[in-house]
């Protein structure tokens, strides 16, 4: 019996695809929320800091839509090459301009936005195309392993080296690190096989789809909506509350890998036991027990209370996550013509996503408005942490394809 499950499941595309995906895991595991915190250190300002984010999800929507063209008429493996090209265009900029960053966040965001939207509707297309719904649910087992294997030593890494030397020059060494495996990736991806699509990019006919009630995308946009209200804020405000608490790159470097070595756990049983009539009883626990991790840090705000409430995510997320993408994955397949389209029920999946994100992100920027206060900001966190549930409930409408037995 192998470990992490019948593996031999796998091709050589789909282990190429879990490297490409291993090094954008490892890169931004030592940076992205590092970068964060780099700007706040600049300059104490939440608002700038979520105008960042926000400039990053909006262009990372409208890039989606030009990467699904370039997908369709062009190549899928060309879009993924320009999107870590990008990405490490982003980390050499930061690095050019240094403590000048704070007044370039939109410039930086938008950079950002570029490579991720590039990368995420390559990697979602070939995703698709490499994986079936036999091996889905292994591959999501696996490539999250790897994913929480490289989150485990990387922030700790960059908290050692940020805390070790003088503090912006640690920042610099951690950027040209993300810089150096971003270039790595852009010659892996280059071993993929060429993969045109044929057709032409029909989107606004799936965009349509979403206003029917009747229609199953809709549940599915709006399940990836209500999933994009949460993670739009919590990718960078988690971390950034545990800086503000304790002052320390080396324990907010903990926190993350603490966090990853328990969502490595959770990836190892999702890749084990996970089946298709089991995909509602996990997402519901997993997005149940995201919202009651908050509950301690709403009563006792210190570091101990946050990392019950990130460390407790991280645990329960992949239960929620791994079969959620499975789940619209297998909508996409579930017919000749859902697959001939593919690409552009992609590119709307992620419009919802982003959609969700900027929301959330416009919604956080009002509340802090008023107050900026981590006794203020925890009453955000409690209410936006437990819309996950609405995803659970969206995706709930949407039939599992023939599922396996729960044995």
């Amino acid at each position: 019996m192998h470990i992490l499950g019948n593996i031999n499941r796998l091709d050589r595309e789909a282990w190429l695809l879990i490297l490409e995906s291993g090094l954008f895991a490892v890169a931004t595991a030592l940076s992205n929320t590092f970068v964060n915190v780099y700007l706040w250190k600049i300059k104490n300002d939440l608002v700038i800091i979520s105008w960042f984010n926000f400039t990053h999800y909006l262009t990372s929507a409208v890039t989606f839509v030009i990467a699904g063209w370039m997908a369709k008429r062009v190549d899928r493996v060309v879009a993924i090459r320009l999107g870590v090209a990008l990405l490490a265009a982003f980390y050499l900029t930061v690095l050019l301009i240094g403590t000048k960053s704070i007044h370039y966040v939109i410039l930086l965001g938008v950079l950002l936005g570029l490579g991720g939207g590039f990368f995420w509707l390559a990697y979602n297309v070939l995703y698709f195309e490499i994986t079936a719904r036999e091996n889905r649910d292994i591959y999501n087992g696996v490539n999250g392993l790897f994913g929480s294997v490289a989150g485990i030593s990387a922030p700790l890494i960059s908290g050692l080296i940020i805390t070790r030397v003088d503090n912006f020059t640690g920042y610099s060494i951690i950027f040209g690190i993300s810089l150096a495996i971003f270039l790595a990736a852009v010659v892996v991806s280059f071993m993929f096989k060429s993969r045109s699509a044929h057709g032409s990019y029909r989107l606004f006919p799936v965009i349509s789809m979403t206003k029917r009630r009747k229609n199953h995308w809709y549940w599915v946009c709006l399940a990836m909506m209500a999933h994009g209200l949460r993670e739009g804020v919590f990718v960078f405000l988690i971390g950034l509350l545990v800086y503000v608490i304790t002052r320390d790159e080396l324990t907010l470097g903990a926190f993350f890998t603490a966090s990853s070595l328990v969502s490595l756990i959770s990836f190892y049983i999702v890749g084990r036991f996970m089946k298709p009539g089991l995909r509602n009883l996990f997402i519901f626990i997993g997005t149940l027990m995201m919202g009651l991790v908050i509950l301690p840090f709403i009563f006792y705000v210190n570091y101990w209370t946050m990392f019950i409430l990130g460390v407790g995510a991280a645990l329960f997320y992949p239960l929620y996550m791994a079969p959620l993408t499975s789940t619209v994955f297998d909508f996409i397949g579930e017919n000749e013509k859902t697959v001939q389209m593919r690409v552009e029920y992609v590119v709307v999946r992620e419009l919802a996503l982003n959609l969700g994100r900027l929301a959330g992100i416009l919604i956080f920027i009002w509340w802090i408005s008023y107050s900026s206060d981590v006794m203020h900001i925890r009453w955000f966190v409690l209410g936006v942490g437990f819309t996950q549930m609405l995803a659970w409930w969206a995706i709930k409408q949407v039939p599992i394809l023939n599922p396996e037995p729960a044995s």
